[in-house]
């Protein structure tokens, strides 16, 4: 019998956020971009003259896309073409029931950029303070234009939070 254990992916037990499970790092935002990346790889084009937007449908009533589909165009339509350049995709996440317990804890996530593509997350129904008007700004104006500033940064060889720093200064930028 093998000393090593393979993992079986994200946990989601009540301890899962705390600490590692059998060295698998609990992140259901990022396993979602990662299930979706492998169900549309192939039907991207690898460099593409503008990116394609693909809306998952919710999974759950828990969760709403806070953009659609034609405002996330209309934004990246905004920005100069060579910020763009090689965005292969821009993905409005389902939400999973993992997710729904991890917002209510630390781990909340508005968007990820990963394989130059970027992964817009599903927000939870129960807005809070906050009204959709809000948060429709929020995700096409910062979570949106943040992961594009990932995207333009993405050779550079920094620290993380160096590259956060340029995705924050980019936002502030493009805001004026």
């Amino acid at each position: 019998m093998s000393a090593h254990f393979q993992s079986s992916g994200p946990r989601s037990n009540a301890y899962s956020e705390s600490k590692f499970t059998n060295w698998t790092v609990y992140d259901p935002f990022f396993a979602e971009a990662r299930s979706a990346y492998k169900r549309f790889d192939d039907r991207l084009a690898a460099q593409p003259a503008f990116p394609r937007v693909v809306a998952l449908p919710p999974l759950s009533p828990d969760f709403i896309h806070p953009v659609k589909r034609g405002e996330v165009e209309h934004r990246l339509q905004r920005m100069p073409s060579e910020h763009l350049a090689g965005l292969r995709a821009v993905f409005l996440l389902s939400g999973t029931r993992k997710q729904q317990r991890s917002w209510t804890g630390s781990l909340g996530c508005y968007g990820i950029y990963w394989r130059a593509c970027i992964f817009l997350c599903a927000h939870p129904f129960k807005l809070g303070s906050y009204n959709l008007d809000s948060i429709r700004e929020l995700y096409l104006d910062g979570v949106l234009v943040h992961e594009i500033a990932h995207h333009i940064d993405r050779y550079r060889r920094a620290a993380d939070d160096t590259k956060e720093g340029f995705a924050h200064a980019f936002v502030q930028q493009q805001g004026s």
